[in-house]
């Protein structure tokens, strides 16, 4: 059996709101042979067990410190100021092209986001495992993770697993295969956008858009993907809990942190796990989106 470790992060606030109960949850449901690592920002966590690792993300990321050096005061980069979209014709000529909005946005706040992808550079170059799980900090589980589960979430002929929707994917949990022999050329890729400053030419600067773009780039050179959610994503926009990531785990994205759950409106597909029936959340039947 193959090798998993999990990675997240969250700063203080997050910590006391959900970042203890996803840590003390993975210790309880997840396999005795996986780790988890943590990265604090500005606390400390007060959790002991072996299985838990934590590691001061700012200290352990100088590309971060550094980009965020970078851009203290770039509005762009806090996603205060959308960028104008430019369409540049022959002879290098370039017309400003209005959006929709230019009201602040989690799409362009490349610096919040840069958070979870150092993480996850840092963490790849850190652990001694074969999987690399990225899950958010803002999630809890409520049953039993086997590695059967786990390795079925990374095949190995593939470079990442993740959660396919069709804007974005779905970033809360994604799997990384650290023995692929593209993995290594598709982080190096995705942690250039950063210390390049390189993600400011695409359309979107949040860590989700910029995942697919370098993904799409490994499809391109012949690797292959894997969709955890097998197609879900195309009717659920809060798609992991729709997944069969669902029988195990919830994901509080957004104001869903604030009750602590996922609400009754967010599943499409019926689920008969005692933690969503307890919850009210479940259908009883598919639903819209």
């Amino acid at each position: 059996m193959r090798r998993f470790a999990v990675v997240t992060t969250c700063h203080a606030a997050g910590y006391e709101t959900y970042g203890r109960l996803m840590a003390q949850t993975f210790l309880q449901y997840w396999p005795a042979e996986v780790t988890l690592d943590f990265y604090t920002e500005g606390f400390d966590c007060e959790l002991r067990d072996g299985r838990l690792r934590t590691h001061d993300l700012l200290a352990s990321s100088p590309g971060l410190v550094a980009f965020k050096q970078r851009h203290a005061d770039n509005p762009v980069a806090h996603g205060k100021k959308p960028p104008f979209r430019r369409l540049t014709l022959p002879g290098g000529i370039a017309i400003p092209l209005p959006l929709r909005s230019r009201k602040k946005s989690y799409r362009y706040n490349a610096v919040r986001f840069a958070h979870k992808t150092f993480a996850i550079f840092d963490a790849a170059r850190r652990v001694d495992a074969d999987v690399l799980i990225w899950v958010d900090a803002d999630t809890r589980f409520f049953a039993p993770v086997t590695l059967e589960m786990l390795d079925s979430f990374m095949p190995p002929d593939c470079f990442v697993g993740c959660l396919r929707r069709p804007k974005f994917t779905e970033a809360g949990f994604v799997t990384y295969n650290l023995r692929h022999p593209q993995t290594a050329q598709f982080l190096d890729d995705f942690e250039r956008l950063y210390t390049q400053d390189l993600l400011f030419a695409e359309r979107e600067y949040h860590d989700a858009f910029l995942f697919d773009v370098v993904r799409e780039r490994a499809e391109a050179r012949g690797a292959r993907s894997y969709d955890i959610a097998e197609g879900v994503g195309a009717k659920a926009s809060h798609v992991l809990i729709n997944s069969r990531l669902g029988c195990f785990m919830d994901h509080m994205k957004g104001n869903r942190k604030e009750s602590g759950q996922s609400r009754a409106g967010d599943l499409v597909v019926a689920r008969d796990e005692t933690y969503w029936q307890e919850c009210g959340s479940a259908p009883t039947k598919p639903g819209k989106p």
